[in-house]
């Protein structure tokens, strides 16, 4: 891989200050979305009926871009996602909370950020971090990523505030200046979700869903997964350990079939 193809390989998301949460709106604009099958739909209510009931067209324009760009995969053709499913489906806000976290971690910033400088701050004992040390992060990796190398210290700064705000507001930290490390309990049927979402994205065994990075966006290190999935309802998992031997089964044919049983 020559270096143009390596940097392309390494860039984020360009919009890497645009990290509001949006978290009450996101679940109205998903459940809307699901009940008219249509972004154009979608789009009149947003902006012109104003279901979200904020102050001006343009605000109201910008929550639902970002919304989309986030979890709509194709504004040309309705496709449900499990994300919009939960969403729709009578299931706790706790699950809902924790799933829809899930998907918004997914963002290339957010990720890069939690798995590279958080989860470690995380299992070193770190007890609080704040805007600067995300900065500092920042600065340390910024050759390595284009789009954060042509970025002014003013939107780096304001990416960090953002990115912290954004997982207090997701109940992962708490505070104001400097957060805390809150204490969580990421509900089973997420677990599940979880599960069912790495074997969609290619999983093959336990040891791949067990191990996989996805679930340090939770603060959680293999043992504690291990656990957590040991112990969760058979009702969505199977999980068995004999000696070196893992097995991990899935209970229903499919997401969707999961998430009807929660």
């Amino acid at each position: 891989m020559d270096d143009e193809e390596t940097e392309a390989a390494e860039s984020l998301d360009p919009k890497i200050a645009h990290h509001s949460t949006y978290i009450d709106e996101t679940k109205r604009i998903l459940r809307t979305y699901v009940e008219c099958e249509s972004y154009e739909d979608l789009e009149r209510q947003v902006v012109e009926e104003n279901i979200l009931n904020k102050d001006t067209d343009e605000y109201r324009t910008n929550i639902l871009r970002e919304v989309s760009r986030r979890h709509i995969p194709d504004k040309r053709e309705y496709t449900e996602t499990p994300l919009m499913k939960i969403m729709s489906a009578d299931v706790r806000s706790d699950v809902t909370d924790w799933c829809l976290y899930y998907e918004f971690a997914q963002d290339p910033f957010i990720r890069l950020v939690t798995l590279d400088f958080l989860y470690p701050e995380f299992e070193r004992g770190t007890l609080s971090v704040q805007a600067t040390d995300i900065v500092t992060f920042l600065d340390s990796i910024q050759e390595d990523y284009a789009d954060l190398r042509d970025r002014s210290e003013s939107t780096i700064n304001e990416a960090a505030t953002k990115y912290l705000t954004a997982l207090r507001n997701y109940g992962l930290l708490e505070g104001t200046q400097r957060k805390e490390f809150a204490v969580t309990y990421v509900p089973d049927e997420t677990v599940a979700y979880v599960v069912y979402r790495l074997f969609q994205k290619g999983a093959k065994s336990a040891s791949d869903v067990i191990e996989h990075d996805d679930w340090k966006l939770f603060l959680m290190n293999d043992s504690e997964v291990q656990r957590r999935i040991r112990d969760i309802s058979p009702q969505y998992v199977s999980y068995e350990k004999r000696g070196s031997t893992e097995r991990l089964i899935t209970n229903h044919d499919s997401i969707e079939d999961l998430i009807d049983a929660f």
